[in-house]
């Protein structure tokens, strides 16, 4: 122990000794460092944003035709919907259908191409859909009688009458042949999302969007009446009971249609998306974090050189050295210890550095970036920063140990 604290003590004032050629070194080794570290807690926080936003209401299940046996695409019918919400009960929170077309609607603005909507009351509270911020949804009774009444967003309120105190407002909407004047019952909130994504198609000179929706029973008065859906959503009370909600889902509907088969409703199985999205983002952070490690190797050859250079400085001190009984060992380890040194202190550098930028870029959320710092990317970094200078300390310090003594004392 008192021989490997006399080497450190000897690489510190080398180091000392050599303040300006010692940053040198260091700096390749900071440099990569810090950006190894920067750039993972960068894609860290980027793949926490990405699951956060693609982990929303996880109780949210599709019950759908399944098309290895059925042909329909219409085969769950308002009836069957509305025997699902009385016999799954409380243990549902939702259960949608829609089905989307495209419309033309007319104001004192003008016309404007639609899409819209045909659906349930509950869709008020689908999955992914903008909160009410004025009036109310329809109800069931409005979807029973096929009253003409909407729910529009701001945006299309603006669109349509410049402004968004529309409750109550009425505007024709043309569904292939047929035209129904229609009353604007509730306005949903538009997101600050589909605000940017707007303003970029008005950039490109693309058409306003304008989305509408109605009671699924409307259609019937343009004359394309709906008789089912191909698909119906259900948002269990409680995630736990989600996969049991959907068995019942599915064991309902096929005891109701056993005539067109044997199974003829599955739940739909779709890849999870935030664990896919965690996935790409890890895979992503990964490899820009492997680029910036190449940075590493370079700072490792400098290392390497500037070890080169103290082992032709040192070469008298070497040989005496050598001359009193050192070991090749010992040799060895004095110029490895010195290498690590200069190494180890480069990252933590570049560890204080990376982590700095990492509370820059969360505290002032530049790009919208929630940089997360990730203890195991620092630990790998403080690991590799070592390991850099041990193995390209190995081949200097070799070098060193094989010098004779009499060939060390000559050469100075």
């Amino acid at each position: 122990m008192g021989q490997f604290l006399e080497y450190v003590k000897m690489a510190l004032d080398n180091i000392r000794a050599n303040k300006g050629r010692s940053f040198l070194t260091m700096l390749g080794i900071i440099i990569g460092i810090t950006s190894v570290v920067t750039i993972v807690s960068i894609g860290n926080g980027l793949r926490n944003d990405v699951v956060d936003a693609t982990n929303m209401q996880t109780n949210t299940v599709t019950v759908q035709i399944n098309s290895e046996e059925v042909t329909s695409t219409d085969a769950i019918t308002g009836e069957d919907i509305a025997f699902l919400r009385d016999t799954l009960g409380s243990s549902v929170e939702n259960i949608t259908a829609s089905q989307t077309t495209s419309g033309k609607c007319t104001t004192r603005k003008g016309t404007f191409d639609a899409y819209v909507t045909m659906t349930t009351p509950d869709y008020e509270n689908a999955q992914y859909s903008s909160p009410l911020v004025k009036g109310s949804y329809f109800t069931e009774n409005d979807m029973e009688s096929g009253r003409p009444v909407c729910v529009i967003d701001e945006l299309t309120a603006r669109y349509l009458f410049g402004n968004t105190n529309v409750v109550g407002m009425t505007f024709e909407l043309a569904i292939d042949s047929g035209i129904q004047e229609v009353t604007i019952l509730g306005i949903r909130e538009t997101s600050a999302d589909m605000l940017e994504v707007e303003a970029t198609y008005q950039a490109m000179g693309m058409p306003e969007t304008i989305s509408i929706e109605v009671p699924y029973t409307l259609s019937e008065a343009f004359g394309q009446p709906i008789e089912g859906f191909y698909s119906v959503s259900l948002t269990a009370a409680d995630s736990e009971n989600t996969t049991r909600v959907a068995s019942a889902a599915v064991q309902v509907l096929n005891s109701r249609h056993q005539d067109l088969g044997d199974t003829p409703f599955m739940q739909q199985r779709p890849i999870d998306i935030s664990d896919m999205m965690g996935a790409i983002m890890d895979g992503v952070t990964a490899f820009v974090a492997l680029v910036a490690a190449i940075s590493l190797i370079v700072g490792g050859i400098g290392v390497m050189n500037i070890m080169l250079v103290s082992v032709t400085e040192r070469t008298r001190e070497i040989g005496i050295r050598k001359a009193l009984g050192a070991k090749t060992g010992s040799i060895i380890a004095q110029f490895l210890c010195e290498s690590a040194i200069i190494s180890g202190m480069g990252g933590i550098i570049g560890i204080l550095l990376g982590g700095g930028l990492t509370a820059l870029i969360s505290i002032l959320e530049i790009g919208g970036i929630h940089a997360s710092l990730s203890l195991p990317a620092v630990i790998i970094a403080t690991l590799f920063s070592c390991g850099v200078g041990i193995i390209f300390g190995i081949y200097p310090a070799r070098k060193a140990a094989r010098l004779s003594p009499i060939e060390a004392l000559r050469r100075m």
